[in-house]
């Protein structure tokens, strides 16, 4: 029997991102010179505005880039450590996130279980963000995993950061990093999330056959022939509009469904 509470959010209208976000995402692309370096991280852990906190563009290495600033009132940390591991349990959970653009998700628990549920997890999300049909594949990691500093989550403004490397599932390839961070505000949190694409290019095939074909992908070349013609511009849109409308329900799902325990996998 379906969850009637949850098939009724299907139809619910998606709640109005910010504006001021909108507006930057439509402006067209950024200079590229205001994009963070993949290596620059822990530049996100510090509240401290940069100049384009929503933006996207194609860098001159052909990776593509995404920044999106999103207010999150009434949002904690453990609501979004819960969140990742619980709504890719089952598939009605991701749809509610965005109706329009999410199918369907799965969970491959991380083994042994990481000292937040979803480091080690991978998700296998299907979605079309406005440039086709997607099936995913993000392997979520540990914030020193990705780049990140090995005291990053030791400030207390940092609530929380989930992240990791991002595939193509029919495709069989890496491709991608993505970094959400969420920092404490006192109303709630504010998230920043950023994405390279293209930045990690790697087939899902054994080791020395990966390694080999990791230089030919890696290229400014490859990357424009083998990603989604728009898809810095699509994501960023789709960001700020599943975060905005995650900022409303979650509250209340977590306060219907947190204290459950959730079956084994």
């Amino acid at each position: 029997m379906g969850d009637a509470y949850l098939e009724s959010l299907l139809d619910r209208p998606l709640a109005e991102p910010d504006p001021g976000a909108v507006a930057a995402v439509a402006a067209g692309p950024i200079d590229p010179g205001l994009s963070l370096r993949s290596d620059d991280l822990d530049r996100l852990l510090d509240p401290a505005p940069v100049e384009a906190e929503t933006g996207w563009c194609t860098l001159a290495d052909g990776i593509g880039y995404v920044a999106a600033r999103t207010a999150m009132p009434g949002v904690t940390g453990e609501m979004i450590d819960w969140w990742f591991d619980w709504h890719p349990r089952e598939p009605i959970r991701y749809r509610v996130w965005h109706p329009a653009a999410h199918v369907s998700n799965s969970l491959e628990p991380p083994q042994p279980p990481g000292e937040k549920p979803h480091w080690g997890a991978t998700h296998h999300p299907v979605e079309d963000v406005g440039v086709g049909v997607a099936h995913a594949r993000i392997s979520f990691m540990r914030p020193t995993g990705i780049g990140f500093s090995t005291d990053a989550l030791d400030d207390p403004a940092v609530a929380t950061i989930v992240g990791g490397h991002v595939g193509d599932d029919r495709r069989r390839s890496r491709h991608s990093l993505m970094v959400h961070v969420f920092l404490d505000d006192g109303d709630g949190v504010v998230l920043r999330s950023r994405f390279w694409f293209g930045a990690l290019m790697r087939p899902y095939l054994p080791a020395p056959i990966a390694s080999a074909a990791e230089p030919l992908l890696n290229t400014g070349f490859a990357r424009r022939r083998l990603l989604p013609a728009g898809l810095p511009r699509a994501v960023a849109r789709h960001c700020i509009e599943e975060y905005a409308n995650l900022a409303e329900l979650l509250p209340e799902l977590y306060a219907r469904y947190g204290g459950e325990a959730e079956n084994p996998e």
